[in-house]
């Protein structure tokens, strides 16, 4: 079967946010997002999407619309589609600085791959499970509009909430004392404050929450610091999760963190993730597989990375569930907060 590329094509998108997202570095209501398609010389079409962060990685939409158009479409288009790892080595060598450009036609070449196989990419990745369950987050906001969001995502059947935080430790302390009374035990709760705290705030914030069950935290402190992750990581009572300051495969080998979150935007996609997992995996990191405010393209790739390997122990996989008008369907379900892939083959994404 030919897997010849013949055309890449952009379609951007800046999606409006059904509930805003408010964390401790920035407020979104629009999210930027760019769909691309590669379509084979027989017909075949895969999807991958980006959506950009610029507070994590330093990108824009118009950062990745000008990289892949000036950079990274010649590196593509006539190449052999399955030669993911050569054109994902050659894209990361040309723009080294800019994985979510090369997440998103790294994941529409994974969806052509899984297309050609008639597979699953979940399947043709590992198949480690059937489903995983993810959690769902509360954003930055006052105690009272925190607690009818929570009452609505425990109807909905999620039972694990991640609550945003990293502004106002002492809010912060309240809003999580008053989700767990509401929630009760049963209910799997991980904070995450986006570089929000210092070493003393963090062990201050977990102290006074020692009765709260609170799973792990996410990225305390400031990116760069590694140092202060390392203090928290021997200190605290509960594991850290490296994020912002786990780009790619390279950062998972000197974190010093017990825990990663993986998101196909920071690793270049799902090529990088793959081998940021192995390389956590050898070092005893479990990872979680992440995402940002994403159209079901990408997430759907998420989910499917999720599913196929056992490293991945968590997953926070509700980056589609605000999305007004997605240009997708598919690809993933969500049900009483368990995220479930098809057996349609790639993705199983339908865009529109």
């Amino acid at each position: 079967m030919t897997m010849r590329i013949r055309e890449l094509r952009l379609h951007r998108r800046d999606y409006k946010l059904s509930a805003p997202s408010v964390l401790a570095y920035e407020a979104i209501e629009t999210a930027p997002n760019l769909a691309v398609s590669l379509e084979l010389e027989n017909g075949l079409i895969g999807w991958g999407n980006a959506a950009p962060d610029e507070h994590v990685t330093g990108e824009t939409i118009e950062s990745v619309e000008r990289t892949i158009e000036d950079e990274l479409r010649a590196l593509v288009v006539g190449e052999d589609a399955g030669a993911i790892e050569r054109i994902w080595a050659n894209m990361r060598g040309r723009a080294p600085a800019h994985p979510t450009a090369v997440a998103a036609i790294d994941i529409a070449l994974y969806d052509l791959l899984g297309k050609a196989a008639n597979m699953p990419l979940a399947r043709m990745l590992g198949g480690a499970r059937a489903e995983i369950e993810t959690t769902i987050t509360l954003s930055i906001e006052d105690r009272e509009t925190t607690l009818r969001r929570t009452r609505e995502f425990l109807s909905r059947g999620f039972r694990a909430l991640k609550i945003k935080c990293g502004l106002d430790p002492d809010e912060d302390i309240a809003r999580v004392r008053a989700v767990r009374s509401l929630a009760g035990a049963g209910v799997r709760l991980t904070l995450d404050a986006n570089q929000g705290y210092d070493v003393d705030t963090t062990l201050r914030v977990i102290g006074s929450l020692r009765d709260c069950g609170i799973a792990f935290i996410e990225q305390p402190v400031p990116a760069r610091d590694l140092e202060a992750l390392r203090e928290l990581s021997a200190r605290l009572p509960i594991p850290v999760m490296a994020d912002e300051s786990a780009l790619d495969a390279a950062d998972l080998l000197v974190t010093p963190a017990p825990l990663a979150n993986l998101k196909l935007m920071k690793t270049g996609g799902i090529t990088g993730a793959l081998k940021a997992n192995a390389i956590a995996e050898a070092r005893g990191i479990r990872t979680m597989i992440g995402c940002m405010d994403e159209s079901r393209i990408s997430m759907a790739a998420a989910a499917h990375v999720a599913l196929a390997l056992h490293n991945l122990t968590f997953a926070d996989l509700d980056g589609h569930l605000d999305i007004v008008d997605d240009l997708a369907s598919g690809g993933l379900t969500i049900e009483d907060g368990m995220v479930r892939v098809g057996d349609a083959p790639g993705l199983g994404v339908v865009v529109t």
